[in-house]
């Protein structure tokens, strides 16, 4: 016990001894000057690069140069023509008049959105929509900030396979490799598509195309051959979900419209959707065999370093600059010129050959259409009256059954081969290929 309270007195002890101690005095002596270290990298540098006014500001002025943003110019009148679509109307009995929905995931911003989000636009279509701009295509964070490994996604909405549109369980992929790429953004709308209703497809045996009725349009006679069925009805609005089926307000639905959508540029990039018609020699290059596919891709050449001393081509204009062509190509100017007037001189034949074909196309100029009657009463012209979205209660269903497969064929591919407004630059081995097979299957 007396050791313990030893202890206990020498520790209070030392602790009174050090509490008594003062460094008041103590004057420190400052050393040497160290070495300045190197400066680290801003934190937002990498970012700045991009995501600043300067940066921005020219491409933002770019993509006012370009169709996407003034429209469609109309060369006789010089007024741009937006293409935005997307408000549904229906008639008084809720049956639905026009499908605005289908097309807005293309033609506005809303519908294209929902779409790369959801799978698919909005049925309902959209009370107030926009043209496509900077947040359309762009949206997203990034997938990853490691753009030296994993490259720049530069924030788009999409860059995986998207679904065709002829054939929704079929997707396309505009990367060589099946990987990602940003020209996946582009061929989600720069594909050949159905109408609105459905109905006028791709017409080869595998897609099952029926008209509004449910009758199968390609059959096969034994000694015609195979046949294609152009038809025209008229009854109650069809039930398209969300909306019910007319009751008292009738449409007329045919499949003799213009047939493929204009601006289908990824098909005949990637060599796919044209038709290798039966009995040609002429035949298709393989799809994605072009050297435009393998080796360039739509940003490279529509996204291109602009022209020196130009503010409306390359960068976000989509308007070619011809940088990148050179590569290939020491004068691309003059080589694209060249082709397109080779491109016109064959579609030139190929409209000769659909003119020596009166009885099934009407030809005016450089345009080709069908011509489209009713097999069953002497071949009269379908009717136009009474009109589409009316409540007199006329039907009818009317239809040609005598059309060659052969030549439905070759008039899809001329509409997918001239819907391009490159004429044929995208791949032009198979762009002339196509117009060729055609014109054998016309004879």
């Amino acid at each position: 016990m007396k050791t313990l309270k030893k202890g206990i007195f020498l520790l209070f002890s030392v602790v009174f001894v050090l509490q008594g101690c003062s460094h008041d005095d103590y004057v420190p002596v400052p050393g040497p000057a160290g070495t300045n270290g190197t400066d680290g990298i801003a934190g937002t540098a990498s970012c700045e690069s991009c995501h600043s006014v300067a940066h921005k500001a020219p491409i933002i002025a770019a993509y006012g140069e370009s169709v996407h943003a003034k429209g469609v110019l109309n060369e006789a009148t010089g007024v741009y023509s937006q293409h935005t679509y997307g408000t549904n109307t229906t008639f008084a009995d809720g049956s639905l008049n026009s499908n605005r929905a289908f097309c807005s995931q293309c033609h506005s911003q809303e519908g294209y959105i929902d779409t790369k989000m959801y799978g698919k636009p909005n049925p309902r279509g959209y009370d107030n929509y926009t043209s496509i701009s900077c947040t359309g295509c762009h949206g997203t964070t990034h997938r990853s900030l490691n753009f030296t490994t994993d490259g720049n996604d530069y924030g788009l909405r999409n860059i995986d396979a998207v679904p065709q549109k002829t054939n929704p369980g079929f997707f396309l992929n505009a990367s060589p490799t099946d990987g990602v790429s940003s020209a996946n953004t582009c061929i989600g709308c720069h594909q050949a598509r159905p109408d609105s209703n459905g109905y006028y497809k791709r017409p080869v045996i595998e897609m099952a195309e029926k008209d509004a009725s449910g009758n199968v349009v390609i059959t096969n006679d034994p000694v015609k051959g195979p046949l294609y069925r152009f038809w025209s009805q008229r009854k109650l609005a069809d039930a398209i979900a969300p909306y019910p089926a007319g009751t008292t307000y009738y449409k007329n639905y045919s499949n003799t419209g213009t047939g493929v959508h204009a601006s289908e540029q990824g098909d005949l990039w990637m060599g796919i959707n044209g038709i290798d018609i039966e009995g040609t020699t002429t035949h298709l290059p393989a799809s994605k065999t072009a050297a435009h596919f393998k080796s360039v891709s739509c940003v490279k050449c529509h996204m291109d370093t602009p022209k020196t001393g130009t503010t409306n081509t390359g960068s976000h204009t989509m308007k070619l600059a011809f940088n990148v062509c050179v590569s290939c190509h020491p004068t691309p100017e003059a080589t694209l010129e060249t082709f397109h007037a080779k491109f016109d001189t064959e579609v030139s034949k190929l409209v000769a050959a659909f003119a020596s074909k009166p009885t099934y196309f009407k030809v005016s100029g450089s345009s080709v259409s069908i011509i489209a009657y009713d097999s069953a009463n002497g071949n009269t012209p379908f009717p136009t009256t009474p009109a589409s979205g009316t409540t007199t209660a006329t039907t009818w269903y009317q239809s040609r059954t005598d059309f060659p497969l052969k030549y439905v064929q070759a008039y899809w591919n001329y509409k997918l081969v001239t819907g391009d407004e490159g004429k044929g630059v995208h791949n032009p081995l198979y762009s002339m290929a196509l117009i060729q097979n055609s014109i054998e299957a016309l004879k």
